[in-house]
């Protein structure tokens, strides 16, 4: 049959002499494979529609039980020219792409999870970005999303809130079993990472704030670079078969 659909690009591979596959990630059927045939000729189809990142308003044949369908037409609905022209953030853009890559699979619809991906990239995009930040806060909602959302703002243990002033001092640990930070009175378990205590106040924040506001938190070195670790390793411990995000080593996060 034929459908339509919003889609933005998460890969892109050459097929053959003429044709592409793309790994798109649409609003109404979730992730897909598809082919487009003319892609790499003389006239190319479609144009930047087809590149990483590209959201476009699409038209293919899908049939059930096929992996790989045929998209007929695709309408370049906005290019994040911010992110493409610049490496930083071009790097977090395919740090975002890889992330819903790694932990989604297969074909179900899931319009929260496009909304994030569009939000996220859109947030990278404007001009006060904060890149990192962006990552970061598309990292939470994309937990959330899947139904492994860590609560930044209580204790895993005793449910103590972390706005009392004693819950948290000197430093905090992440639990993985737990799936979040335990407070100042509770004993760390055994698979814990200690982190900052601005750690947890920074993904409290985050997890609070939409994708478009979150240029206006400054980060340190340490607290962004530990959060990443813990929403990667929170990612990781839920997700057995979760491939391998190969654009994280690269990002300015850890410099």
């Amino acid at each position: 049959m034929i459908v339509k659909t919003e889609a933005i690009v998460l890969r892109s591979m050459k097929y053959g002499e003429t044709s592409r596959i793309l790994t798109l990630y649409t609003r109404e059927f979730g992730r897909m494979s598809v082919i487009v045939k003319g892609a790499r000729g003389r006239k190319p189809k479609f144009g930047a529609a087809l590149d990483l990142m590209s959201r476009s308003d699409t038209v293919m044949y899908k049939k059930e039980q096929r992996e790989l369908q045929l998209m007929t037409q695709a309408d370049l609905v906005q290019q994040y020219r911010r992110v493409i022209d610049s490496p930083d953030r071009l790097m977090y853009g395919f740090a975002v792409l890889e992330f819903l890559y790694a932990t989604v699979h297969g074909e179900e619809a899931h319009e929260e999870l496009y909304d994030i991906l569009r939000e996220a990239l859109e947030a990278l995009d404007a001009e006060r970005a904060r890149p990192s930040n962006v990552l970061l806060h598309y990292l939470l909602r994309l937990s959330g999303a899947m139904g492994i959302g860590i609560d930044t703002q209580h204790c895993a243990r005793c449910r103590t809130a972390f706005e009392e002033e004693s819950a948290l001092q000197g430093s905090a640990s992440f639990s993985l079993t737990g799936g979040g930070f335990t407070c100042a009175g509770c004993p760390p378990a055994p698979d814990s990472m200690e982190t900052a205590v601005e750690t947890v106040r920074a993904l409290a924040w985050l997890d609070r704030h939409a994708a478009a506001d979150v240029h206006t938190l400054a980060l340190s070195p340490r607290a962004a670079g530990e959060s990443l670790q813990v929403l990667e390793r929170h990612l990781k411990s839920h997700i057995p078969d979760m491939r391998a995000v190969k654009s994280v080593p690269m990002l300015d996060i850890f410099r």
